[in-house]
């Protein structure tokens, strides 16, 4: 690499555009036009480069929203459980369906009022 390409490489780490600019013009005599294509072809400023670092920071975003969300849904959960600090109906070891003989009882009792009476 030449000592003058040196320089421009220099001058866009600082982030100087224009020094960059004018070592370009100086050492290729060209328009000024052409000296800030070649600028913003080495900064990274060209399309594709802007395309991708767009990308980079849509899939940035999705995943701190992805994170956020997880955090969000795990703090209402725990918000939840709190908030519900009361004994479970059902318990470990209960008979399932208990409380159908209780209703099929009535079912059999209501029918046998309605045939009497009725």
């Amino acid at each position: 690499m030449t000592q003058v390409a040196q320089q421009i490489v220099e001058a866009l780490a600082r982030g100087d555009k224009l020094t960059a600019i004018k070592l370009a013009r100086q050492s290729g005599g060209g328009s000024l036009k052409e000296a800030v294509e070649l600028i913003e072809s080495m900064s990274g400023n060209d399309a594709r480069g802007i395309q991708l670092r767009v990308q980079k920071a849509i899939n940035a975003a999705k995943q701190a929203a992805g994170e956020h969300d997880q955090h969000t849904h795990a703090q209402s959960m725990q918000a939840a459980r709190q908030a519900n600090n009361r004994r479970p109906t059902v318990v470990m070891g209960d008979a399932p369906g208990s409380m159908r003989w209780v209703l099929i009882a009535l079912a059999v009792g209501a029918g046998a009022v309605w045939l009497i009476l009725g």
